[in-house]
């Protein structure tokens, strides 16, 4: 058995673990870091970048977007259902953490919405080497984080799991791992820091905490090693259960939910393509979609948990002569190119999820809804598009098209999620805490395994949120567990 002291260990390198890494280290901490995969950043090798409100990207962007504004309205979003001192914390940290980023390396393409009713508060990163940011650009952020706690000293031990913490009575004083030998490690420490990322690739603790079925109502980006084993480590240890939830947006299900995401797909998010449910009816004002948290809200209300959207040639025509109504930041190519042989394609390759058809009629019957009533809806549809106002939801009148073209389609969408949230109890200072609020000396929690401040919706009015908090939360944490970790030992 090999034996290792440190100051702060740090269970996992995602983007919380990394930013605790060098945080801890920056304050004076040795630093080991023990990292289950073959490589670091975790879940947010496939993201974009993270929340920041007052940063100096923001600034030489001329957005005048405050804290305590994007505080208020946080916190009105979520009832206050939420640690508010913490969330404040966070905010009040996030423009900061931007500029820590770039003084370390790390380049913005700048600050982005990610709908027009959205603030400019995504931090989306470029990609190393250059050329168009887009779905994992973040990975050079997190290479950049890396590449930091290496010059500070940071110890990496890749492809080596935890799987148990160790106590001196109610305190956490190390851990023990495994490395990819089979070899045991014990490593001693001052302060132990979890940032395994949740539980968001484990089916069994998903229908156990959430209610929902994988593969069945809900697909995750099933990152490896995503299963929950640092709640658990922690529970083990005497840490309370935290609001335990999955981080839901629109989503196809698979097997086509990877090829729907390019790029054909998108032109279904624009504000003509109605949202039907299993009965046939239409169930909302689609422009509200294109917040995709509400959005699975939306679907999550729905029989089955899931509703089609539909559209017919004369939109695709009209968005191809036409600018979207809603661009997207992740996805630019213009979907009208190839459309209608794309999507003939997919409807016989993913017959389950990808519809086209000549004929509302003929439709409805390859979607398996109810015949008579999309019919009748669609013709109601129609007659609001001619009055030129929607009767029953009131879209804008700027997305009303009416459904008369030669041809017709339809996605069917259900709950995707990036990960889930929460699970591990801390205070503000991300502290683990027991069921009655009793700190665990020497034991720290960040990142997803403890993201319990949306209260079941994602605000997407705020973008970069999960990757944000997950940065924040690991800069806090590492400054106080080495703070922890070298207190003087009269304060014991």
């Amino acid at each position: 058995m090999k034996t290792l002291e440190t100051d702060v260990i740090v269970v996992a390198a995602g983007p919380s673990g990394l930013a605790a890494c060098v945080s801890a280290a920056e304050n004076g901490a040795q630093v080991i870091c023990f990292e289950k995969g073959t490589a670091v950043g975790g879940t947010a090798n496939m993201g974009m970048g993270p929340f920041g409100v007052e940063s100096r990207v923001q600034k030489r962007m001329m957005i005048n977007l405050k804290k305590e504004e994007v505080f208020r309205r946080f916190m009105d979003y979520v009832h206050w259902q939420a640690d508010a001192k913490l969330v404040h914390d966070y905010f009040w940290l996030s423009g900061n953490t931007i500029d820590w980023l770039e003084d370390m390396g790390v380049v913005f393409a700048g600050a982005m919405k990610n709908f027009p009713d959205s603030e400019p508060t995504w931090h989306v990163v470029m990609p190393e080497g250059g050329g168009k940011p887009g779905p994992r650009c973040a990975s050079a952020m997190n290479k950049v984080m890396y590449e930091r706690a290496m010059e500070l000293g940071v110890e990496f031990y890749l492809e080596t799991p935890v799987y148990e913490l160790i106590k001196d009575g109610d305190e956490v004083v190390g851990v023990r791992a495994k490395d990819k030998d089979g070899e045991e490690i014990e490593a001693w420490a001052g302060a132990v820091i979890i940032a395994t990322g949740g539980f968001g690739t484990n089916p069994d603790m998903i229908k156990e905490y959430t209610g929902f079925t994988m593969h069945e109502n809900i697909t995750t980006f099933e990152v490896p090693g995503v299963v929950g084993d640092g709640i658990k480590m922690a529970w083990a240890a005497g840490a309370g259960k935290s609001r335990m939830e999955m981080e839901r947006i629109i989503g196809m299900p698979l097997p086509g939910a990877m090829v729907f995401q390019r790029p054909q797909s998108t032109i279904f998010n624009q504000g003509a393509a109605i949202a039907i449910n299993r009965s046939g009816y239409r169930v909302c004002d689609e422009s509200v979609m294109q917040n995709m948290s509400v959005g699975a809200n939306i679907i999550g209300f729905q029989q089955g948990r899931e509703l089609w959207r539909m559209l017919d040639s004369d939109a695709v025509e009209y968005y191809r002569t036409h600018e979207l109504d809603f661009p997207s930041e992740v996805f630019q190519d213009d979907p009208t190119v190839d459309f209608e042989e794309t999507w003939e394609k997919w409807a016989k390759e993913f017959p389950n999820d990808a519809f086209a058809a000549d004929s509302v009629e003929e439709l409805a019957k390859a979607m398996g809804v109810n015949v008579e009533n999309l019919v009748a809806t669609v013709e109601q549809y129609n007659k609001f598009c001619d009055m030129n106002y929607d009767d029953d939801f009131n879209k804008d009148r700027n997305y009303l098209h009416p459904l008369r073209g030669k041809k017709f389609y339809a996605m069917r969408y259900s709950s995707h999620a990036y990960g889930s949230c929460g699970g591990i109890k801390v205070d503000h200072t991300l502290r683990a805490i027991t069921q009655d609020y009793v700190p665990i000396p020497g034991l720290y929690a960040v990142g997803m395994d403890v993201c319990d401040i949306y209260n079941g919706t994602y605000d997407y009015y705020f973008p970069g949120n999960s990757m944000g908090f997950c940065v924040n939360t690991g800069r806090i944490a590492g400054k106080n567990a080495a703070e922890y970790a070298n207190r003087p030992m009269e304060d014991e």
